[in-house]
């Protein structure tokens, strides 16, 4: 690499390390916010179309008091009736269990008259003991409220009645048993038997005293299934943790380049300028006649930092242009950079050095006889190869007039030595178009022999390893890049609104409208002579 002051030192690659702190996580979700709001948005529009289609479902409650019979009571105990035990729940679990019962599902079928068997009423009804209490909570759900509370109270009565059925058949059972044995009971046994068939008597005319229907359902004022608010929330609360996760989850599989902080985690190098994103229509590099004023200025602000890097010596300066992958921007940036030089009246040689996907001269419109392969396979010199261009200043090309990877062996380090050389001795910048050096290795020997070199970095596009890789390689050869060129930044991480909002004085009197004259001093020529003025931009 030609002698000048190091501006990055030989410590510029870091090694790589992990990014930490609340910075990193807050600039993943500003980064990722897109997929985080997609995320959200689906899950609430999956929970808009369940509340949409969902049935609504609605739940009435009726209540059952238990009382059981007490262990002294010999004649209920044989009745099968409900009995009090040591445990008061598990009596009260017991008559829980009698609701759900296929007898008193078949009752309740047979009362509402609704169609199907009465098992399959049995799913939408369930029976639980309240606490510690007595009761049996019976809760029953339905299509409508009025469906619900008739069916809880059909069940809590059905309940009843096929207890006090039972009971009552029991009881039916028992007194014909004392009636066939009358004949051999004593007197006194006569009287008792006519107390206890008395008694029986009493019972076979009520209902079962152990179990009876305390509070009645009534409908309920709103459904119970689907609930809106909570849907709707959840939706919200778990949209937000599966785009969180997801976006964290993508940016540790996503190799491609985000943030200037992952730069600035792997490389001891400045941004030389944030160029913002523009369309284009046509899939070639873009002259500075179609750039935005903002767009414009970037480049502006590329070429003043390259001015600056140089202020103290009046030697010509050689600058290539690189990147790690194709369709990063390169040969737009190296395109604007020469023609941001040549147009303060500095002479400008841009060279095509991608020979094996040129596209300068199309960009220009211009196909020439001669250029970078007659230069260095025919020994012509670089003057009478460039082409000459009046609309951009005194802007000369050094066009690739033959294409193909043969010629990737014309860039030998003395043709790459020659080349720069002759080009120096006739211009005052020289800036170099070059392929990407990791996709091939053609252009590395201008790299050591240019004054700078400028990597070209576009977010979304560029990848890591292939950066890294680029960053390894020019290491290991000794070049020390100038900094980074970052291509497609956001506007609104951009200082150049004033020139958004409308037409500048410059740029109505920009030679992008009406060329400067060869002849006029150069102020990038003079600002290097006389040290760092207004035009030069202290590099970040």
């Amino acid at each position: 690499m030609a002698d000048r002051p190091s501006t990055s030192g030989p410590n510029w690659l870091r090694p790589p390390g992990e990014q930490t702190g609340l910075g990193y996580y807050i600039a993943v979700l500003r980064e990722r916010w897109l997929l985080i709001a997609a995320a959200v948005l689906l899950c609430l529009g999956a929970a808009g179309l369940y509340l949409a289609t969902a049935d609504k479902v609605y739940e009435a409650e009726a209540q059952l008091l238990v009382t059981p019979a007490g262990s002294d009571d010999t004649l209920l105990a044989s009745l099968g009736v409900i009995r009090a035990t040591s445990d008061p729940t598990r009596d009260v679990q017991t008559a829980a269990e009698f609701v759900t019962t296929v007898d008193v599902a078949d009752r309740v079928q047979q009362e509402l008259g609704t169609e199907g068997s009465g098992s399959s009423l049995v799913g939408d009804v369930t029976a639980e003991p309240v606490g510690q209490s007595a009761i049996v909570a019976i809760t029953a759900q339905a299509s409508s409220a009025q469906a619900a509370a008739d069916r809880a109270n059909a069940f809590a009565d059905a309940t009843v009645a096929t207890r006090t059925a039972a009971l009552h058949d029991r009881i039916d059972h028992l007194i014909e048993q004392i009636n066939a044995g009358a004949s051999a009971i004593t007197a006194q046994g006569e009287q008792s038997l006519k107390d206890e068939t008395a008694r029986l008597e009493l019972l076979r005319n009520g209902p079962d005293p152990t179990i009876s229907v305390e509070n009645e359902a009534t409908p309920p004022n709103g459904a119970t299934s689907p609930k809106p608010k909570l849907t709707l929330a959840a939706a919200l609360v778990g949209g937000l943790v599966i785009g969180i996760a997801a976006a964290f989850a993508a940016q540790t599989l996503d190799p491609r380049l985000r943030r200037e902080e992952q730069l600035r985690a792997h490389y001891q190098l400045p941004i030389l300028t944030r160029v913002p994103g523009q369309r284009s229509q046509v899939n070639m590099p873009l002259l500075p006649t179609v750039l935005t004023p903002p767009t414009r200025e970037a480049y502006r602000a590329l070429r003043a930092n390259i001015v600056a890097a140089h202020w103290r010596t009046t030697l010509s300066q050689a600058v290539l242009v690189t990147g790690s992958s194709p369709s990063e921007g390169k040969t737009t940036t190296a395109i604007n950079l020469a023609a941001s030089l040549s147009m303060t009246g500095a002479e400008t040689i841009l060279i095509e050095a991608d020979l094996r996907r040129p596209s300068i001269g199309a960009a220009f419109g211009i196909s020439p006889e001669r250029g970078v392969v007659s230069t260095l396979l025919d020994n012509a010199s670089v003057s009478e190869s460039i082409v000459h261009t009046d609309f951009f200043g005194p802007l000369k090309l050094l066009l690739a007039d033959r294409r193909g990877g043969w010629t990737s062996e014309l860039f030998s380090p003395g043709a790459a030595e020659r080349l720069i050389r002759e080009a120096k001795e006739i211009a005052d910048f020289v800036v170099i178009d070059s392929p990407p050096l990791t996709a091939v290795i053609d252009a590395l020997p201008l790299a050591q022999q240019a004054d700078d070199v400028v990597i070209v970095v576009r977010p979304g596009v560029t990848r890591l390893d292939k950066l890294r890789e680029l960053a390894e390689l020019l290491e290991a050869n000794g070049v020390d890049p100038l900094g980074f060129a970052v291509v497609g930044a956001a506007m609104r991480d951009l200082g150049y609104a004033y020139y958004a909002t409308g037409k500048s004085p410059q740029d109505e009197d920009s030679p992008l409208e009406r060329p400067r004259a060869a002849t006029e001093e150069s102020p990038a020529v003079s600002a290097a002579r006389r040290g760092p003025s207004d035009e030069v931009t202290a590099r970040p």
